[in-house]
């Protein structure tokens, strides 16, 4: 497991009214497996309604992330109730080259799952700053985004 200071963090980030309004578009059951500085896993999950960490691995995650700490205390200070600012910082964190705060992902399942889990509702959440900002690097299509989701199951 994690430290508690990063779980900490991973449960802080989930418990702001700002990404518990992001993940209603999600399935309830959903699970996610998050290992932090290679430590982990622990669950993100959608129960009752709103995200939740458990500290226990995943039965069955649609995906699974690693990041680290440092990432961590980045998305903690960013202080914004835009759910669209907090999805560039997340890109961002997804497109960094640097190993000491980044956020990697690996899909477990398939596009129609992907839909039907409720991922895809979480896009327009985020408005036309994190379109732009998604057009800006190349994900200006569903066709694009399907193209990297492939990309994400298959190499992680």
């Amino acid at each position: 497991m994690p430290p508690e200071t990063s779980i900490s963090l991973l449960r802080d980030f989930f418990n702001r009214s700002l990404s518990q309004e992001a993940v209603k578009p999600l399935r309830e059951g959903i699970e996610l497996a998050v290992y932090i500085d290679e430590m982990g896993p622990v669950t993100l999950m959608k129960s009752g309604g709103k995200a939740e960490i458990r500290e226990a691995a995943p039965v069955n995650p649609d995906m699974t992330f690693r990041t680290t700490t440092e990432a961590l205390k980045n998305l903690e200070e960013t202080k914004t109730e835009d759910i669209g600012e907090i999805g560039i910082a997340l890109c961002k964190l997804m497109l960094s080259s640097d190993p000491k705060v980044f956020l990697k992902a690996r899909v477990h399942i398939g596009l129609f799952e992907l839909f039907s889990h409720g991922y895809l509702g979480v896009i327009p959440l985020g408005g036309a700053s994190l379109t732009k900002f998604l057009a800006s690097h190349g994900f200006g299509s569903i066709g694009k985004i399907k193209d990297a989701i492939s990309k994400l199951r298959n190499n992680g």
